[in-house]
């Protein structure tokens, strides 16, 4: 349990093994950390000293012998927050680069037009494509099956809140009207109550046509399915089947009932009409 979150903040099994051991004897050298983690000395040495520049474990030198001491278990916590430091400022770096990157793309070749991501990775991979997003994206949504499992319950609400409040990309989805959906959308959403770049509307709830995730955007359609036997993405780039995507999207839009907030900001158009006209 233990090595399996180390590994999970980014250690290797090796460093898992080598740290843990350094945790129960406390200080030792090379020579007593290996036997311990049932490793070479060499191996743990160069490991431990992995271990040092990570700052998990300290050394000094007594009597000619180099000691290593791993560094309280509570530091694990500080180590995970570097690291989340350095992502955010990759992430940053990248994406002022992306621009680079795009150009050394060959327009000549033929990139693949349908691509299939498979796990929770998938699901991710998929939804992430979205913020590239050059125009409103046009979504069917099922926010029950979101809801169904906690990882990708925690996903959509981080998605939400990046969309919303990092990204600023404006969205429209049609919802399947369920409890759910209407405490999350109608309340709990990352942009209620503040600059709003979602619009949401209901489908009646005697129809139940779809049970996962389509998102139409430029020349693209992003599907998801989350279900207990399959957890997968699709996403489509083909410009005929967008353009078909967003004329269905717009003809089920029509149809669909007006959530909350669209009927609380037709009504203060409404207001803001008449005062006008007085």
């Amino acid at each position: 349990m233990l090595n399996t979150i180390l590994q999970k903040i980014g250690l290797t099994e090796k460093d898992s093994e080598v740290y843990l051991a350094c945790l129960e004897l406390g200080t030792q050298p090379a020579s007593v950390i290996a036997k311990k983690a049932s490793l070479k000395r060499p191996t743990t040495y160069l490991i431990l000293e992995a271990l040092v520049k990570k700052g998990l474990v300290s050394e000094y030198i007594g009597s000619n012998v180099k000691f290593f001491t791993a560094v309280a278990p509570e530091y694990l916590l500080n180590f995970v927050e570097k690291k989340r430091r350095e992502m955010t400022s990759h992430q940053r770096e990248l994406e002022q680069l992306l621009p680079q990157f795009q150009s050394l793309t060959n327009p000549y070749s033929l990139s693949p037009k349908v691509r299939y991501y498979d796990g929770i990775e998938g699901v991710e991979r998929v939804m992430t494509d979205t913020f590239t997003a050059t125009e409103p994206i046009r979504c069917f949504t099922n926010v029950d099956a979101w809801f169904s499992n906690e990882s990708t319950k925690e996903y959509i609400k981080w998605y939400g809140k990046h969309r919303t409040q990092d990204k600023k990309i404006q969205e429209r989805a049609i919802a399947l009207d369920t409890p759910v959906s209407r405490a999350y959308l109608e309340t709990d959403y990352p942009d209620v109550g503040s600059e709003q770049y979602t619009l949401f509307r209901w489908l009646p709830k005697d129809i139940q046509i779809f049970s996962n995730e389509i998102n139409i955007y430029d020349n693209k359609l992003a599907i998801v399915c989350i279900t207990k036997k399959e957890m997968l993405g699709v996403l489509i780039e083909c410009e005929g089947i967008a353009q078909t995507q967003k004329s269905i999207f717009e003809m089920a839009w029509r149809y669909a009932i007006p959530g909350k907030r669209e009927m609380e900001l037709q009504a203060k158009s409404k207001q803001i009409n008449k005062t006008a006209k007085k």
